[in-house]
């Protein structure tokens, strides 16, 4: 299976919100927290646009 840029960067920002949530979540020694943390980090990356959904429709290239 290969990988497009877009997969790759995706990957890059999920797993970079992960690691940042794992980090608060350690020094508060909290699993509430890592689940709020991580949340709204990969939200935000949504909703800015950093991690970007797959193209679905006639526009797809896949």
């Amino acid at each position: 299976m290969t990988f497009t840029s877009r997969d790759k960067l995706n990957a890059t920002h999920l797993l970079g919100s992960i690691g940042i949530a794992a980090m608060f979540a350690a020094l508060a020694g909290s699993w509430p927290l890592f689940v709020i943390v991580a949340g709204a980090l990969v939200g935000t990356s949504l909703f800015t646009g950093e991690i970007r959904p797959k193209r679905h429709g006639p526009r797809s290239r896949r």
